[in-house]
């Protein structure tokens, strides 16, 4: 759950109100962008999603809103087109060491960042998608207050936020929810090396005896590059139903516009059965600064749980156009 290390200025409005807010407010910053998806294992084929991102500054305060658009026939959605936001928050820069952080925002604990333009592969991770399976919330994203500052040569994030699964205290009509504690510590001890541990705690919900969540989650991940050549690991350790999950990547800068990456992905389960696997192969080619094309082709392995690991027992190839504005 990265929750604030990629994320510490976001914002995005509906589409409708957009582009009047701009107009109003000169000084607003309007960004986002499409997503273009072929799957070979989807029906249908083709997808397409969009985020338009509104931020604007005022002294040491920044406001930011995105706002997610998804076909609705995307990801098994059925009915009208939908719209979903994904960050609304505040990010106030309260000394020249300390940031606070409040409202709606990607979650800071992993490696990987949540929107098409940001990702190295065009799918997400298996530690991605566990993450994303534990928050309630839509998407991997948090609700809560965090705060974040340099200490010494690493930068601490501190957050509290609500239960990761939505627990609550006591019984209805007196129920109370309860609050997950997530720390992330971010360091870079030598050019081109990045290192993140991050903690998250949540509550244990059970079902018949059997958790229904992950419990408290561990993650450490690191990326280093040198050259044209960057290579990354994101590690995974939780207390209930996932043992650890791992994924290992590796990219190469052919030149300025070409790239090629490769990723091998696992997870364990407790209480033993086969590991899920996943072998993932990605090429890349920007055909300007704002259209990224991408071909990405992946076997897997779910072993003894798809549903948690986000693995399919199969061969997917897909191909994706990203535009950036």
């Amino acid at each position: 759950m990265q929750m604030v290390k990629k994320n510490m200025v976001a914002l995005a409005v509906a589409g409708a109100l957009v582009f009047p807010l701009a107009a109003m407010a000169d000084d607003a910053e309007v960004s986002g962008f499409i997503d273009v998806i072929a799957d070979s294992d989807r029906d249908p084929v083709f997808a397409a999603d969009a985020e338009i991102d509104v931020s604007k500054k005022m002294g040491a305060v920044t406001v930011r809103v995105d706002f997610d658009m998804n076909l609705a026939n995307n990801n098994g959605n059925t009915g009208t087109d939908s719209g979903r936001l994904e960050q609304a928050f505040f990010a106030w820069a309260a000394t020249e060491q300390v940031t606070i952080l409040g409202g709606l925002f990607n979650n800071p604990i992993g490696q990987e960042a949540e929107d098409a333009p940001d990702l190295n592969f065009t799918s997400h991770s298996v530690v991605w998608n566990i993450l994303d399976g534990q928050t309630g919330l839509y998407g991997n994203n948090l609700a809560g207050v965090a705060a974040a500052g340099a200490v010494g040569p690493a930068t601490v994030t501190l957050a509290v936020v609500d239960d990761l699964g939505f627990a609550t205290s006591g019984t209805a009509p007196d129920e109370k929810g309860k609050t997950s504690v997530a720390l992330v510590v971010n360091a870079k001890p030598m050019p081109g090396l990045d290192l993140e541990l991050g903690y998250v705690t949540q509550d244990d919900q059970e079902v018949a005896g059997n958790p229904t969540t992950a419990g408290n989650v561990l993650d450490f991940n690191a990326a280093f590059n040198t050259g044209p050549v960057t290579v990354g690991l994101d590690y995974l350790a939780a207390d209930n139903i996932v043992d650890s999950a791992t994924n290992l990547w590796a990219g190469f800068a052919v030149n300025s516009k070409v790239s090629v990456k490769v990723r091998y992905e696992s997870v364990a389960f407790e209480g033993g059965g086969d590991d899920s696997t996943k072998t993932t192969l990605y090429a890349s080619y920007s055909v300007e600064d704002n259209l990224l094309v991408a071909l990405e082709t992946s076997s897997g392995d779910n072993g003894s749980g798809e549903g948690v690991s986000g693995i399919a027992d199969d061969d997917v190839t897909t191909l994706e156009f990203i535009g950036t504005f």
